[in-house]
């Protein structure tokens, strides 16, 4: 496909008034595109629905601006600033312990010295054909040895390549890590080589790539205990060296399982050579020493010596800014974007959410914005855009950028990378193309296909068309600051899938409700997966796939624990907290994305919680809806007291009628004729509404289902879904 004409990120997703942020934008056309604020109201393009919703307002940033192309560069490697202990003209011995996941890749580069331009340097290489060394002198004269035979995938290995410029002799060893079964036998070979590599000046030692500037040849597997000698060293002794020796002629020896939170590659050798890790390659995983013996890196973190490098590993683009915004002091909390457009009628948008001065609320109610779950699903391709799909899109005027066709920004953690590992990093220092209005997910399906943010717009449309005003606050916020940030809001409101959190986050949340907050669940698979932030990779998010859930990858055994924290990852059901403690429902099964009715219960008729239907006669509630034609679909939670759903929790009506691409939960079966509640899968196998009081005079009231947002429009938000959550929040907020 084409380059994507303009598109950009901001250095942020959410600020408060008083503060700045950033745009970086790139666009391809020769003339200079305008850019101006929205307000965000509506962004689903159905045009059986509101249809886009946008209202202009004033910025200081709108204008024009000079059209020009930002650079992306993927791949992950470490950079270790220029020294002149790094003289490969002096001779040289470098390697590392490795362990290749994608050897038909032509010359990845281990560890280098090498400047492509000027040709000049020296780099170790596996390919195809096994591991090679590079020496060259910067006057065309070039030196490769090869082994030539290939190693094999997914398996350990000593190689280390060796120059001395005394005896001319170029020598190249790969050394399996050898197990018993290995079948695989050392291998070496020398020749004699009177080229010199040079040392080039400002020309950085790189691990897992080559280059400055420009980044090529990156590797895509675990690289360990990497290290740079002057002078050529034995085989033997250079063979104890990577099993750990430190042998005291080591130049630089770089440690991964030191800081393995940090950015920083540390070298062990008193000289302190230490290296900046680029692009979030995957740390905390399993080294050449795990025996299986310890699953915890914090607690054997030797063994955990490895990181794992991608070719299309992404954390910053590292965009130059074009403009910026300074949110005024009195600027009303909501979302917003920055809309671009080129003079050929190309448009873009750039989502960002203003809240409320903290601890200073503009209104009564609060919708919690799921910014980590949008940086989960951050570019997901779902390898569905299909002709049906596209002709939709340019039916409905809809964005024509898909992720399956472009993967230059990097890719969701629920893809893989391309050595087949999956992704546990997504960062927001890149465009997210598929977190915008006007976005597509499913064909061929009934309603909009719409998830996230546009399916999200459902439930800000609604307010507004019910003349509620709200604030919005974002999962950053809750982590960042705890419960404090809520508390003064007497209703808090989720959007359509508030799947992923932190402990701060999820403690937030609990703590709201404890104190006598009003929560209402609006959503499907929420407070599922436990992620982890940390500060030495700003903006950033990562997850573990670990034991259960439903999940597009699983993680290795013995990396289930996160490298941003060190706690063990997963389900938060896995960590002791199922989703019914906090909200009563919890992901029991998930399907296609097509949506079916709700059933009154006996139980919703009791007085306790009958108010609920006040003007409500029906008992099937739902039936319809801009997300998959119903209000209970593609993913749905039940209540389970043994999963911790509060005795005194009413269900007020369950779901009916899905159809047999629905699901149960993998952590729910047990064996093919029994699942964890002993009960009959189709009886698991619905979506609960559930009310209870919280202590504190709080309460909470949940859905269970994703699509559950898109039934508040229909017809004019005149409907029983929108009665009932009408209900609901006058109640909580004691209308």
């Amino acid at each position: 496909m084409d380059e994507i004409p303009i598109t950009g990120y901001a250095d942020r997703f959410s600020l408060a008034p008083g503060e700045k942020i950033n745009f970086k934008v790139s666009s391809t056309s020769r003339d200079p595109y305008k850019a101006k604020l929205i307000r965000v109201v509506s962004g689903d393009p159905n045009p059986e629905g509101p249809g886009l919703i946008e209202e202009d307002i004033k910025s200081n940033f709108s204008g024009t601006y000079p059209s020009r192309r930002q650079i992306t560069n993927l791949g992950s490697y470490v950079r270790v600033p220029s020294n002149t202990s790094f003289d490969p003209s002096r001779g040289f011995t470098i390697g590392a312990t490795i362990f290749p996941t994608n050897i038909d890749i032509n010359d990845q580069c281990i560890i280098s010295q090498f400047n492509s331009a000027r040709d000049a340097g020296m780099a170790l290489f596996i390919g195809p054909k096994g591991i090679s060394v590079v020496v060259a002198d910067g006057r065309k004269n070039i030196s490769r040895l090869s082994i030539d035979r290939p190693v094999s995938e997914r398996r350990w290995y000593h190689v280390w390549a060796t120059f001395d410029p005394d005896s001319e002799k170029l020598g190249i060893y790969q050394t399996p890590v050898i197990d018993s079964f290995d079948l695989d036998s050392p291998m070496q070979k020398e020749k004699s080589c009177s080229i010199q590599p040079i040392p080039i000046p400002k020309q950085p030692l790189i691990i897992g790539a080559v280059g400055n500037d420009k980044i090529t040849n990156c590797f895509n597997g675990k690289i360990e205990r990497p290290f740079f000698i002057n002078g050529a060293v034995n085989e033997k002794d250079t063979l104890d060296i990577a099993k750990g020796n430190n042998d005291p002629r080591i130049t630089a020896i770089w440690d991964f399982s030191k800081d393995i939170s940090s950015q920083e590659a540390i070298d062990i050798t008193k000289n302190n050579f230490h290296g900046t890790i680029i692009n979030l390659p995957t740390r905390a995983v399993k080294g050449f020493m795990w025996d299986g013996s310890c699953f915890d890196w914090t607690k054997k973190p030797e063994h955990y010596g490895a990181i794992h490098f991608h070719d299309d590993d992404l954390y910053d683009c590292e965009w130059e800014t074009d403009f910026a915004f300074h949110v005024p002091a009195n600027f009303r909390s909501g979302i917003y974007a920055a809309k671009l457009e080129t003079t050929d009628q190309v448009v873009e948008m750039i989502p960002f959410f203003v809240t409320a001065p903290l601890k200073k609320p503009q209104a009564r109610i609060c919708v919690l914005i799921p910014t980590f779950t949008y940086t989960v699903y951050a570019n997901i391709a779902r390898g569905n855009t299909n002709n049906e799909m596209r002709q939709r899109m340019k039916d409905w005027g809809a964005q024509k950028w898909s992720a399956d066709d472009h993967a230059e920004y990097g890719l969701s953690t629920y893809n893989y990378h391309s050595d087949g590992s999956g992704i546990g990093y997504s960062s927001r220092r890149r465009p997210i193309i598929t977190m915008r209005s006007n976005v597509i997910s499913y064909p061929g399906v009934p309603g909009s296909g719409c998830r996230h943010f546009p399916a999200d717009s459902h439930l800000w449309y609604w307010l507004e068309s019910k003349g509620y005003d709200f604030d919005v606050i974002t999962d950053d916020e809750i982590h960042s600051y705890g419960a404090d940030v809520i508390n003064c809001y007497d209703v808090l409101m989720t959007c359509s899938h508030p799947e992923y959190h932190t402990t701060n986050s999820l403690n937030a949340l609990q703590e709201y409700t404890n104190k006598g907050g009003h929560l209402l669940y609006l959503g499907g698979n929420g407070f599922y997966w436990k992620v982890a932030v940390n500060e030495n990779w700003k903006d950033a998010v990562e997850i573990r796939r670990g034991e259960g859930g439903i999940r597009a990858w699983a993680s290795e055994p013995g990396e289930y624990y996160n490298a941003f924290d060190g706690t063990y990852g997963g389900l938060w059901r896995r960590n002791g907290r199922a989703p019914q403690v906090l909200s009563g429902v919890g992901f029991t099964s998930q399907g296609d994305h097509f949506g079916a009715p709700y059933r009154r219960t006996n139980q919703s008729y009791d007085h306790k919680v009958s108010w609920i239907f006040d003007g409500i006669t029906d008992e099937i509630i739902g039936n319809f809806g801009l997300s998959g034609g119903g209000a209970a679909g593609f993913e749905l939670d039940r209540a389970d007291i043994d999963l911790g759903t509060p005795l005194n929790a009413t269900i007020i009506a369950s779901s009916e009628c899905h159809d047999d691409s629905f699901v149960l939960v993998p952590e729910d079966i047990l064996t093919h004729h029994d699942t964890w509640p002993h009960k009959p899968i189709e009886d698991l196998i619905r979506a609960d509404i559930v009310y209870f009081d919280t202590p504190n005079g709080g309460g909470v009231f949940s859905v269970g289902s994703i699509t559950f947002c898109g039934s508040l429009p229909h017809n004019n938000c005149d409907n029983n879904i929108s009665t009932m959550i009408d209900n609901v929040l006058r109640k909580f907020l004691g209308n």
